[in-house]
């Protein structure tokens, strides 16, 4: 008679695994925020500098000001990775921070929503505004440019964090300890 034994698995080495892989995940993504913060910052001053028309120019240098932000918010980011880093999380607190990350970046879309309809907005105005027509024409592309990136991020952000919910759940609600080991259990 053969016997089955089930590979030992251990609960506190996995909450670390899926803990440093959301670590990993928002340290990539303010990589990559700082990155478009400074593309704009860049591309932002090059294009004030040698824009003819004044709505160009109000758009170019709203989009020096949004990098600055986004490289602003990156390098907190990446601050609060390195604390993160050197944290140690109990499996609670770990999958509260997978929860709260998730979050984070739901209501970050939600705020780029808003930025593009401002944007889009501020445009509108400036078509029938009889003065300063060319600063509400630019700011306004410039946000709704902004927010429309800015949404791409957080959507790709939230769905990197999301497709290990599986993975967490099972851990969290599906696993449970006994006195002698631990059981899984899944609901159909």
């Amino acid at each position: 008679m053969a016997h089955a034994h089930a590979q030992e698995i251990s609960f506190k080495d996995t909450v670390a695994v899926y803990n440093a892989q959301r670590i990993r995940t928002n340290k990539t993504g303010m990589k990559v925020l700082g990155a478009m913060g400074i593309a704009s910052m860049v591309s932002g001053g090059v294009g004030y500098v040698t824009a003819r028309q004044d709505e160009w120019k109000y758009f170019h240098g709203m989009n020096v000001l949004w990098g600055a932000v986004n490289t602003g918010i990156a390098f907190m980011g990446m601050s609060g990775v390195r604390k993160e880093m050197a944290a140690k999380y109990n499996y609670l607190q770990a999958y509260n921070r997978y929860l709260s990350n998730k979050k984070l970046y739901l209501i970050n879309a939600g705020l780029d929503v808003l930025y593009i309809a401002g944007g889009v907005a501020l445009n509108e105005y400036g078509r029938t505004a009889g003065n300063d027509k060319a600063i509400y024409q630019g700011f306004g592309k410039s946000i709704a440019i902004q927010g429309i990136a800015l949404l791409l991020f957080d959507n790709i952000m939230f769905a990197s964090h999301h497709r290990h919910n599986s993975k967490w759940h099972i851990l969290m609600y599906d696993l449970r300890f006994t006195g002698n080991g631990i059981g899984f259990i899944h609901n159909f």
